[in-house]
């Protein structure tokens, strides 16, 4: 890996002795651990933010929706008309 960004943090005494305790029982440098250990929670968090959880109740009408033909709408419709009136195919 080469690292060329910095990032400073200030931390508690006891917050470093346990990341300190921590990279010694991996066998890692301690900014090595900090790192990982930072990433995992990283993608953990973006990972999550990006799921979708429904309920049962909600998985099943969402379901149900995709199965069915699609209708457009009266607007959609409408829309669709004033485009085509619109646009000419050369």
């Amino acid at each position: 890996m080469s690292a060329t960004d910095r990032l400073d943090l200030k931390l508690s005494s006891s917050d470093k002795q346990l990341f300190v305790m921590a990279a010694a029982l991996e066998g890692i440098s301690v900014a090595a651990f900090v790192r990982s250990a930072a990433k995992q929670r990283a993608t953990e968090a973006i990972q999550r933010d990006r799921a979708v959880s429904l309920s049962t109740r909600d998985y099943e009408a969402f379901h149900t929706a995709l199965a069915q033909p699609f209708r457009p709408n009266e607007a959609l419709q409408e829309s669709m008309r004033e485009v085509q009136a619109r646009v000419k195919r050369v």
